[in-house]
């Protein structure tokens, strides 16, 4: 069985619902079209800001609430192992009045040999904050950390509620398009597969059948 590769989500409802099969879903933001956006204002009481230190606890919270890690100590460590030192340029939370952090979001450049690819990782609101519109401001203002270039994200069918934000800031699904991502373990790059088609029909289930016309006709070749 595949490696289950990190989920980006976002929106009202961050938690993965695994109750559907598993397939592997890769979308892409043109450059053009990310610096059309102006990040929206988050809900009143909350405030965006960079990551400052101390704030890889917060991330493993986070990330931990909405069930990509199974415990906040593992999702630390890959954090400090993956974004440290270079966290604060890349890393962005949402935080409360008291300066909590309770969603984020990252733009990172991953790079294998030739390869170089801008993604979006890792977008989670934490379940008590879910519903305020906080995802698509974290994700907005991340996609805008990097203006100038295209922009790749991951996702799977297990997020399915979030397709519909990615849709409306402007990603489409990539037929083809692979990705290559930081793995959980620390085992270095791993190539995640493109399973378009597999996760059409999946999402079938949970997604009326003319959206999906419409995300199969909008998809890149």
């Amino acid at each position: 069985m595949p490696e289950r590769p990190k989920n980006i989500h976002a929106e009202s409802d961050t938690m993965l619902d695994k109750s559907l099969p598993y397939k592997s879903i890769i979308m892409r933001m043109e450059a053009a079209v990310a610096e059309r956006f102006a990040p929206p204002a988050p809900a009143a009481g909350y405030r965006i800001r960079p990551f400052v230190p101390g704030d890889e606890r917060h991330w493993a919270r986070i990330e931990t609430s909405v069930g990509e890690f199974s415990e906040e100590a593992a999702a630390r460590a890959y954090f400090e192992r993956v974004y440290l030192p270079e966290a604060a340029l890349r890393c962005l939370f949402v935080v409360t009045e008291r300066d909590e952090p309770v969603a984020t979001a990252t733009t990172w450049t991953e790079e294998e040999a030739s390869l170089r690819q801008l993604q979006l990782q890792w977008v989670a609101v934490e379940p008590a904050h879910q519903g305020r519109g906080l995802g698509r401001a974290i994700a907005t203002a991340a996609v805008r950390l990097a203006p100038g270039e295209a922009i790749l994200l991951h996702t799977q069918t297990w997020s399915h509620r979030a397709l519909r934000l990615y849709r409306s800031l402007g990603f489409r699904f990539c037929r083809t398009q692979t990705i290559v991502m930081r793995s959980k373990e620390g085992t270095g790059m791993k190539r995640y597969p493109n399973e378009f088609e597999e996760a059409m029909e999946v999402l079938r289930r949970t997604v009326a059948p003319a959206e999906i016309d419409e995300w199969r006709r909008t998809a890149f070749r």
